[in-house]
């Protein structure tokens, strides 16, 4: 299953780059928005509007996230929110929540 997620990866995957410190990586994964009707993608707070939008995160296996890591995608950097490793035994993979990164506090 390892070699079929890998392919999956490669041939249907985004270029994506895990920056963590001074080191880069640039790898294909899967980024989609999570849509939620319940709640809005922009919030108005009392410094101005703010980002509120949630991305999905599907990764190979060998290249683990963290809260440190910064997802770059489309021009855009991510911060993870939560991330964990998935499919363990069966077609091992990395499960990720991005957030928009804080232009202010980057």
């Amino acid at each position: 299953m390892v070699r079929e997620w890998d392919g999956i990866l490669a041939r249907y995957g985004q270029t994506v780059t895990l920056l963590r410190g001074e080191e880069s990586v640039t790898l294909r994964a899967f980024v989609q928005p999570v849509l939620e009707e319940s709640r809005a993608q922009r919030e108005p707070t009392p410094l101005g509007v703010s980002r509120q939008e949630r991305f999905l995160y599907l990764g190979p296996a060998g290249h683990p996230l963290d809260q440190e890591t910064l997802v770059q995608w489309r021009g855009e950097q991510f911060r993870v929110r939560r991330a964990h490793r998935a499919g363990e035994g069966i077609c091992p993979y990395w499960w990720a929540v991005l957030s928009p990164r804080d232009e202010v506090t980057a």
